[in-house]
């Protein structure tokens, strides 16, 4: 492995950047893990608007966006986009929404083409102890419970007795299904009745696709709820 560049080690030290956390790879390309930038935007204060869709084809695995950024004046856009061609797994949106929001941290934080998003191409070869993005948990948030058992503020469990036994590939429709219609709710309020009312759509699903959702879920109701501080501070102002 090379040695770094002073730029990205400004970067490192100035955004406490784990030496775990960025990796090179092909000789020459450094890659920062999706949940270092992750973390970074979240204590500047990256405030996200509402991503533009510009394709989505759940059933062929094609989704494209484009999302947006503002850190204090600094705004910034960019394009993420997920099909077959680029994303060997079965999260085409979340893997298009996560590509666009690395990019524009990067770009936000004056990074971009000094660093790449572990999320950027599929093809990045990561070292052993950076294992490729596959399972739901290194994607999307993880669910909390409560003492019962019960997702916190999140799609509930469903009714053990509406729950259908399928095969997964009766399940992947569905999986496709509920996936689109989480990121097409566009208020809070729609969202909570959506989760409510679809539970036991979720039940039909194996436990990996299930936790994959719920992190969709609490993914758009952050989002949704970012949206809606902003849009009070601007009214306030």
């Amino acid at each position: 492995m090379g040695k770094p560049s002073k730029a990205i080690i400004d970067f490192m030290e100035k955004y406490k950047i784990a030496t775990d956390e960025i990796w090179e790879v092909h000789g020459s390309t450094w890659v920062v893990k999706h949940k270092a930038l992750e973390r970074v935007a979240a204590e500047l204060g990256v405030v996200w608007d509402r991503p533009a869709m510009i394709e989505t084809n759940a059933s062929e695995g094609i989704v494209s966006m484009c999302v947006f950024g503002k850190l204090g004046d600094h705004s910034e856009w960019s394009v993420g986009e997920a099909s077959p061609k680029n994303n060997k797994n079965s999260y085409p949106y979340a893997m298009a929404e996560k590509r666009a929001k690395d990019r524009v941290i990067l770009k936000l934080l004056s990074g971009h083409g000094d660093l790449y998003s572990e999320a950027e191409a599929d093809e990045f070869e990561q070292p052993r102890r950076n294992p490729h993005v596959t399972r739901a948990a290194d994607i999307v948030p993880a669910t909390e419970y409560d003492k019962n058992g019960q997702p916190i503020d999140n799609i509930p469990l469903p009714d053990p007795s509406s729950v259908q036994k399928l095969t997964v590939k009766d399940q992947r429709p569905i999986f496709e299904a509920l996936q689109k219609e989480i990121h097409a709710t566009d208020s809070i309020d729609g969202l909570q009745a959506w989760a409510a009312e679809n539970k036991d759509r979720l039940g039909a699903l194996k436990n990996e696709w299930q936790e994959f959702l719920r992190g969709v879920y609490a993914d758009q109701l952050k989002g949704l709820r970012e949206l809606e501080r902003g849009d009070d501070m601007r009214m306030a102002g």
